[in-house]
């Protein structure tokens, strides 16, 4: 099959894309018809390339040259078929156009039903999807990679001449050939991967291998199982003796859960290290040649070494957390409502997320804003880019968190909240509402139904089917390393970050089809209303707010330096 979304939901997305970034990049090449910031390097350096000049490097290009060899590749494909040898940046923006346009949302189509297939079999329902052939479903994921692909960040530049599109398909290269268990491929992939950008490493070698060294060690021994609620001593015996990790999914799991996983993982690893070494092995070859290229080059970057200093710059990780909030908050809604605002003030059909309190969620939300606290007075670090250029909105971000001594300070709670939104998100959405509303909108009369009807008072929990603590500490540890080593904070660096956030977010809920008396017309309408998140349509308009209000602001908004008059200045992430 072309794709595993299908040909027909597959040609749907494709279409969408077409239209809306053929517009895009329409507009751009338009008014921008010269090289823009960044763009200046990349373009002379590519030119270079294609005139087969491949010993000459630009100094101030920090980044491998792998883009400036797909780029040579792709022109040359365009030579072959269309016989077009222009090197305009105009043409070369057409490199990110098609990536954005065909390669992202077939290989996403690829991705997505091969997590949704992990989903059917933890929790059993392919025997519902079966009763509508995978239609919503499909519809749904669908939805998604279009989602995904409209992510403002990314989506900005596919009409630019930049890395960023090119380096998250690479990763995704590496993302798909891990799913597929294909050990050989992903250390080509991922080599590959490195050729774009040096931070890739984190995402092809720690967050993959680490994703798979605990699905591998997840069997343990003999099919051990942890008892409900195991002590410490239960954990750290279990995982010594059966090399089995304790996970606990999010939606139930507590603080310490997360401790006791992060412990279980590492003493299954201590049992048994010449397992855990063959797991993580292509992994190892990967981080190998990375430290190699480091010995070689000096440094991580490649050209400007002086403004490119690897630091200890932990505030990016409480950044991080309002930037997936606001570009997500249109999937993020039900966490952030439901937190603040008491179960009784809200509509039966908003009770979607239940808090749970306790005294070490308490003691643990303290210690959060105490250890931040210290983190933002001791390790705020504002790089000299970043109040140098008010082109770009972190600009003005950083200007107005420093224009107030407290206030820097007083954002640290917000930090907090939209960090339990964003991870209590990837446990799923708890329903609170009354399915058995379906009796009334199929007119199935089923025993189940009366009860259900006979109880709305205490509508039935439909249990979330999100992910689990290890993705969560796995991501987590990803993430840091990919960001606290960087001294300069720019939405781009947290691409891939939200990105796999973003894949793992459970969508299609939980199912309140009929038992009895079924048929597929009832079927297929009550999956519609239980099962298809209609979020997705709110994230498709935000995103597309955002994109239309930051690509005007780029193309007609335009400002000049009194030190370089007659040049516009343009506003971009």
């Amino acid at each position: 099959m072309f794709s595993s979304l299908g040909v027909g939901v597959f040609t749907i997305v494709t279409l969408c894309l077409l239209v809306i970034v053929s517009v895009w990049l329409r507009l751009v090449n338009t008014t921008v018809q010269d090289p823009y910031l960044d763009e200046v390097f990349h373009y002379h350096q590519a030119k270079l390339f294609l005139q087969n000049n491949f010993r000459e490097w630009n100094p101030k290009i920090t980044t491998p040259p792998g883009l400036y060899i797909l780029t040579y590749v792709h022109a040359s494909l365009g030579r072959i078929l269309l016989g077009s040898s222009t090197v305009a940046v105009t043409s070369l923006r057409h490199l990110n156009y098609d990536i954005g346009v065909f390669c992202l949302p077939y290989l996403l189509g690829k991705i997505l039903p091969r997590l949704a297939d992990e989903l059917d079999k933890k929790y059993r329902l392919a025997s519902f999807r079966s009763k509508t052939k995978d239609g919503l479903p499909k519809i749904a994921l669908g939805h998604t990679v279009l989602n995904i692909c409209l992510f403002p960040p990314l989506f900005f530049f596919y009409a630019l001449y930049y890395t960023d599109v090119s380096s998250t398909l690479s990763v995704l290269c590496v993302y798909y050939c891990h799913l597929r268990g294909h050990r050989k491929s992903l250390v080509f992939a991922g080599l590959v991967s490195l050729w774009f950008r040096q931070t890739n490493i984190f995402w092809t070698a720690i967050f993959m291998g680490g994703l798979d060294l605990v699905r591998s060690l997840q069997k343990g021994r003999r099919g051990f199982e942890y008892e409900a609620s195991p002590t410490f001593l239960d954990v750290i015996l279990g995982s010594w003796r059966h090399t089995c990790i304790y996970d606990e999914s999010v939606h139930q799991a507590l603080f310490s859960d997360y401790a006791k996983s992060a412990i279980s993982v590492a003493i299954a690893i201590l049992s048994s290290p010449w397992v855990a070494l063959r797991i993580i092995m292509p992994y190892i070859i990967l981080l190998t040649a990375f430290g190699s290229f480091v010995i070689w080059n000096g440094s991580v970057v490649l050209g400007d070494k002086e403004n490119h200093v690897a630091s200890i710059h932990l505030a990016q990780m409480l950044y991080i957390w309002p930037f997936i909030t606001f570009f997500s908050l249109p999937m993020l809604w039900p966490w952030l409502v439901n937190g603040i605002v008491p179960q009784q003030l809200l509509p039966r059909q908003l009770r979607f997320h239940k808090v749970r309190c306790h005294r070490t969620a308490i003691v643990v939300g303290f210690g959060f804003l105490g250890v931040s606290l210290g983190i933002v007075h001791y390790n705020t670090i504002v790089h000299p880019f970043t109040l140098a250029d008010n082109r770009h909105y972190m600009f003005y971000i950083f200007r107005i968190l420093l224009s107030k001594s407290l206030l820097k300070y007083l954002v640290v709670p917000v930090y907090g909240y939209c960090a339990l939104a964003a991870i209590a998100a990837l446990g799923g959405l708890e329903s609170t509402q009354d399915f058995s509303i379906q009796k009334e909108l199929d007119g199935v009369d089923t025993k189940q139904g009366e009860q259900a009807l006979n109880t709305r008072d205490k509508p039935p929990n439909i249990t979330p089917q999100g992910k689990s603590v290890t993705f969560v500490l796995v991501w987590l540890l990803t993430t840091a390393l990919c960001l606290v080593t960087a001294p300069l904070v720019e939405p781009r660096y947290s691409i891939l970050a939200w990105l796999f956030w973003r894949l793992q977010l459970p969508v299609l809920q939980p199912l309140a089809l009929s038992q009895k008396g079924s048929n597929v017309r009832n079927d297929a309408k009550a999956l519609w209303n239980s099962a298809y998140d209609h979020r997705l349509i709110l994230e498709t308009a935000w995103f597309m707010f955002i994109n239309v209000v930051t690509g005007y602001m780029f193309l007609y908004k335009g400002f000049e330096w009194p030190q370089e008059p007659g040049n516009v200045q343009r506003f971009m992430w």
